[in-house]
């Protein structure tokens, strides 16, 4: 009988810890959107969709600084702040955009972004 509590009291502290730890990513809500440059020198729209908080997010048509120009003119229409990165990876110069309705002109520049509340 002993240890048949033995094996519910950690099954059900098992099923608590779960239960009570936070995921580490979630499901931003909304759109970001930006403006970015393609190879024929066109200045091109496009968006991250619902995109997971806390992780970074490379911008592809920017991510190489050697052959591709920055994103630029954010726009953030999400429920979590949008943090803008000057690098890759979510390195150097960091902007901060309000939730729901930050935006940023043409003049800031940047090729990955993480959305934290």
């Amino acid at each position: 009988m002993l240890r048949l509590r033995a094996i519910a009291f950690a099954a059900i502290s098992t099923l608590t810890l779960l239960v009570a730890t936070p995921g580490s990513a979630h499901a931003t809500v909304g759109t970001f959107t930006y403006s970015y440059v393609d190879s024929a020198g066109n200045t091109l729209r496009d968006r991250l969709e619902d995109p997971k908080s806390n992780v970074c997010h490379n911008i592809e048509q920017a991510d190489d600084p050697d052959a591709e120009k920055p994103a630029h003119s954010p726009y953030n229409r999400t429920d979590d702040k949008a943090y803008v990165y000057a690098e890759p990876d979510c390195e150097g110069t960091e902007y901060v955009l309000a939730k729901e309705v930050g935006e940023g002109g043409a003049g800031m520049e940047f090729r990955s972004v993480i959305f934290m509340s």
